[in-house]
């Protein structure tokens, strides 16, 4: 009897041994994935994983490769998927010490990529507007609490969720659509929930292939993307390949001993300025820290040079990509990632989706340095291959000289340096971003001076950024009091700033003039793809002249059109006349000044334009002349 005990007892002992050894697949990433798009490498996450065999029982699809993760907690699998694969489940059978698992792997086809679709990028035709989502609009107010951790929501508190989701968002695209907005960029939606709840901000990730809870579902992602291409309106999604949050999963147990750059309790901190980068001088020490170092010494900083790491990168916005059908990204910390990795990213990312557009934040004030990290130009034998950058040097000039009083020639000053980047009308230009003190949280603001900027940004080359809540006179001063609620927005708001009737009267002056402003960039071609020439600028006015001819892209008009506008911005706080001399202009064959956009009309005489402008304001004339445009 006891012998026969000790054979159970060491049939059990062996069984458990057996299951505790036994593959165990916990998840895979990227979830799912298409036919078309470059064939996936896979991470699966689990226990029991070391030097496990893969087989698919799906034709068309087979296993290339497969190496090891650290401590048998993860393996890398790359799937050759034919074109001539049909959608549907992939069985993967994982095999390791005698046991198997098994893994189901949707593939699915492409589907529509015509423009109806999406993937459509972004021009000078559009108007974008940033949302942080946590910060905009409670759709549904089912998500506020999260059941893991419910201390994180907490509207009287900065730092915590507020209740902002995306299907508020998608609530209210008629209210964007009204004050002349086409494009969303939205901050990230990666699922961020830790312990504190301080990460509600997107930037850092605990998964990045999920939606975060407090913000919705995949599938309320996929509604407010679809719904936004209904009204004819475009979607950029804030990506972050540079880092992840101080709780991913990752930071205790990576999938590799070189996933980050360093780790939890040695590595450096990110450095600042960019300078060095771009300085073909410069030792790697001057620089190192920048692309290596963690961000806020808190957020680690994913190793882009490790090969593994950067496809599964790619793989990641590509998948956020197709899963919504969106038209850009917005991409955080750019200058913080190594050139090489940019033109990898967007070499596969502009492959698969040819229209799409990418804007990189690359946060310095010189100009000589934000370009030399746009695409479209080989630099340091390297094209990053980002389309454009934000316009963070006129972004400066523009609150030195409407806020502060600078000379308003620093406005022509930073664009003459315009020649630096393949396309300057592609900038993307703004006055305030969810990273900076509110336009009307500066000392002397006003909402005169706040409308004058937009009336620059209107008119100016580039494409216009605003930020939700500026347009309605938003204060606020430094991060986090430059991301308050937008009123109106959520349950038990004492009023509802999304409609006129919830509106102060400074609120509604400045919410009205935006239109009206954007209303005219939409019906002027010149405003939006004209050439920019400077024409007089002394410390108060600046005037230029924006110049167009031929078929407007976009916006449905297939017309060919000339038009000559010229702009004058009037900086001070008195009324000021101005006389202009057109010799040697575009519009020195002038034969008549029409209003556009002004209180009183201009006179043309003896090769002069004279002008009254407005305090703090800025008017608009067509030029009508016999000359040809340049």
């Amino acid at each position: 009897m006891n012998f026969r005990r000790s054979i159970v007892l060491a049939l059990m002992m062996c069984a458990t041994a057996f299951a505790q050894n036994a593959p165990r697949v916990e998840k895979t990433e990227p979830p799912n994935w298409w036919i078309g798009l470059p064939s996936p490498m896979l991470l699966l996450q689990g226990d029991g994983l070391s030097d496990a065999r893969i087989t698919v029982s799906k034709p068309g699809v087979h296993v290339s490769r497969v190496e090891n993760g650290l401590n048998g907690k993860y393996l890398f699998v790359w799937l050759e998927v034919a074109n001539t694969a049909t959608p549907g489940e992939a069985i993967l059978n994982v095999t390791a010490n005698g046991a198997g698992a098994k893994v189901r792997f949707r593939l699915d086809r492409r589907g529509d990529t015509s423009a109806s679709a999406g993937f459509n990028g972004f021009s000078p035709d559009d108007v974008i507007y940033l949302i942080m989502p946590d910060r905009f609009a409670d759709g549904d107010p089912q998500n506020d609490n999260d059941a893991k951790h419910p201390a994180t929501y907490d509207r009287a508190k900065a730092r915590a969720y507020h209740g902002g989701d995306l299907r508020g968002i998608r609530e209210h695209l008629p209210y964007l659509k009204d004050l002349g907005v086409t494009t969303l960029w939205i901050t990230p939606v990666y699922n961020n929930n830790d312990t504190t709840g301080q990460d509600y901000h997107g930037y850092g990730a605990i998964d990045l292939y999920a939606v975060e809870e407090h913000l919705g579902t995949l599938q309320d992602y996929k509604s407010l993307v679809q719904s936004a291409h209904a009204l004819g309106m475009k979607v950029l999604l804030d990506v972050v390949p540079n880092h992840v949050g101080p709780t991913h999963p990752w930071v205790e147990t990576p999938p590799q001993a070189n996933w980050f750059h360093g780790t939890k309790d040695k590595h450096v901190a990110n450095g600042w300025p960019f300078a060095p980068i771009t300085d073909p001088h410069a030792p790697p020490r001057l620089w190192r820290n920048i692309v290596e170092g963690w961000f806020a010494d808190r957020l680690p900083d994913m190793n882009t040079d490790n090969p593994w790491t950067s496809q599964y990168l790619r793989q990641n916005a590509m998948w956020w990509a197709q899963t919504g059908g969106l038209d850009g990204f917005r991409i955080d910390t750019f200058p913080y990632v190594d050139r090489k990795f940019w033109q990898d990213f967007h070499g596969a990312i502009h492959k698969a989706y040819p229209r799409f557009k990418t804007v990189g934040e690359v946060w310095d004030l010189d100009p000589t340095v934000t370009s030399y990290f746009v695409g479209g130009h080989t630099v340091q034998g390297i094209d990053t291959g980002l389309d454009t950058d934000f316009d963070f040097p006129l972004y400066d000039a523009l609150r030195q000289v409407i806020l502060h009083d600078a000379p308003i020639t620093r406005i022509p000053e930073v664009l003459r340096y315009d020649f630096l980047y393949p396309h300057p009308e592609e900038l993307v230009t703004f006055i305030g971003n969810h990273d900076t003190k509110r336009f009307m949280g500066e000392t002397g603001a006003t909402k005169e001076k706040l409308m004058l900027a937009f009336s620059l940004l209107a008119t100016l080359r580039g494409i216009p950024q605003l930020y939700a809540g500026d347009e309605i006179a938003m204060p606020g001063g430094d991060d986090p009091d430059n991301r308050r609620d937008f009123p109106g927005g959520f349950p038990g708001d004492a009023r509802n700033a999304f409609t006129q009737q919830g509106r102060t009267t400074d609120e509604q002056e400045v919410w009205r003039h935006l239109q009206a402003m954007l209303r005219l960039r939409r019906e002027h071609p010149a405003l939006r793809q004209g050439k920019l020439y400077d024409i007089s600028s002394d410390d108060k006015l600046y005037a230029f002249e924006r110049d167009f001819v031929g078929t407007p892209k976009g916006l449905g008009s297939t017309n060919m059109q000339t038009e000559r506008l010229l702009v004058i911005a009037n900086n001070s706080d008195k009324s000021r006349s101005g006389s202009f001399e057109i010799k040697d202009t575009p519009i020195e064959t002038a034969e008549m000044v029409k209003t556009i956009f002004a209180k009183s009309p201009a006179t043309l005489a003896n090769g002069k334009i004279q002008v009254e402008v407005p305090a703090r304001s800025l008017v608009i004339y067509e030029v009508q002349c016999g000359c040809d445009l340049r």
